[in-house]
């Protein structure tokens, strides 16, 4: 029988799984590809009135929000989620748990 090390996975909270899953929510909608503090141009307003479709609310947490938007750019655009990864690790997380996050943003 193989034995697994639980200490030497990585680790997430739950409040950090919530994040994730806020971030897999606003990704179905398509609602989280724009950076933080992007300015909305006339086209994304003209958008959001048709459609009702919302730009999601950061997170309080400024940690959390990092994740959220880590996950959403897991998804959807590489480049992005590269430069917010860098964010984690200044967070403090761990390359292990940055590669989990991407890997169930997959």
């Amino acid at each position: 029988m193989m034995m697994i090390d639980i200490k030497s996975q990585p680790y997430l909270s739950t409040e950090e799984w919530q994040a994730v899953t806020v971030a897999l929510r606003d990704a179905e909608r398509f609602t989280c590809a724009a950076p933080r503090n992007a300015k909305e141009g006339k086209l994304a307003r003209l958008f959001r009135l048709l459609t009702g479709i919302e730009k999601p609310t950061p997170l309080a947490d400024e940690r959390l929000d990092t994740i959220r938007r880590f996950v959403c750019a897991s998804r959807r655009n590489v480049q992005r989620a590269r430069e917010i990864g860098a964010e984690l690790i200044a967070h403090g997380y761990s390359n292990a748990q940055i590669e989990a996050l991407r890997l169930v943003a997959a």
